[in-house]
């Protein structure tokens, strides 16, 4: 049997012209305009819907190994444009060995194409449990609601402006062995735990610094925390006023009393890193609030 190249040929350039014809039929038809645009409409709406943001947000994540931390597992990371996304047991090892585990963590979904296009976040969120185990002792925290908005850097995928808000936060550490340094010597802290509330954390996040507006706490001890965290250096300039009516203290009040204790409060300045913490006692008449 043999080919007809002609016909082929011929046929093959009849496509386009039947293709522009049945166009022009349906834009004839009534309301062919409003279907195109209906039909549009709902083509960016299937797009928005079943764009893969879990395996991008991932990616996102894991490329932060080796630099933000060591390493991250997320057992189950349960993604929704529309609804709450889920992260369960997630395990994250820092540079310094620390490990940080978490129960249960709830995040209201940020707009995506404000992500994608300009690295912004906002969001509500919730944290059950959330664990920080360190060298000799472990941290227990429960945010029971909070609110976040800030933008990345585009290089570092860091927080480098925004703001954060928080509503009761229950913190529990144990167990508790805290030198607390003098011109005499150190004097020990200890405790099996501390149990410690808040009412709400307010903070600014500007160049990547975390500068806490208020932060006030209640439970075993009474203290009043400012100053800034840096989130991409992890320099601390903390200062923490602590009330002196609890009982670790009582050995040591004459000697505190005389230099550091001033209204009933010790005030301790916390400088260096996240990893190497540097606390000092402030003497009386320095850096009152």
């Amino acid at each position: 049997m043999k080919i007809d190249k002609e016909q082929i040929k011929s046929f093959i350039k009849q496509i386009p012209k039947k293709i522009w014809q049945w166009i022009k039929d349906v834009y004839e038809l009534p309301h062919s305009g409003k279907y195109l645009l209906l039909s549009i409409i709902l083509l960016i709406v299937f797009l928005l819907l079943t764009f893969p943001y879990d395996f991008l947000i991932l990616k996102k994540i894991y490329d932060l190994e080796g630099r933000s931390f060591k390493s991250i597992d997320l057992p189950l990371f349960n993604f929704s444009i529309i609804g709450d996304t889920v992260i369960e047991r997630p395990t994250i090892i820092l540079n310094s060995n620390d490990e940080i585990t978490c129960e249960k963590t709830t995040i209201s979904t940020p707009n995506p194409i404000s992500f994608l296009l300009s690295k912004k976040i906002k969001s509500n969120f919730s944290i059950n449990l959330l664990k920080y185990v360190l060298k000799d002792s472990e941290l227990l925290i429960t945010i029971h609601q909070g609110n976040i908005e800030f933008s990345l850097d585009k290089q570092t995928n860091m927080p480098t402006s925004g703001s954060l808000q928080t509503e009761a936060i229950n913190i529990v550490m144990r167990p508790v062995n805290i030198p607390i340094p003098t011109n005499a010597g150190p004097i020990p802290f200890k405790r099996d735990s501390i149990i410690i509330n808040t009412q709400g954390v307010d903070g600014t996040i500007t160049n990547s610094t975390l500068k806490f507006d208020n932060f006030k706490f209640t439970g075993d001890i009474t203290a009043e925390i400012s100053g800034s965290i840096g989130l991409s250096n992890k320099k601390l300039d903390l200062t923490i006023y602590i009330d002196t009516d609890i009982k670790e203290f009582e050995p040591y009040k004459d000697l505190l009393q005389a230099k550091y204790i001033s209204n009933d409060r010790i005030g301790i300045r916390i400088g260096g890193t996240i990893d190497k913490p540097d606390p000092r006692l402030i003497e009386k008449g320095k850096d009152e609030n």
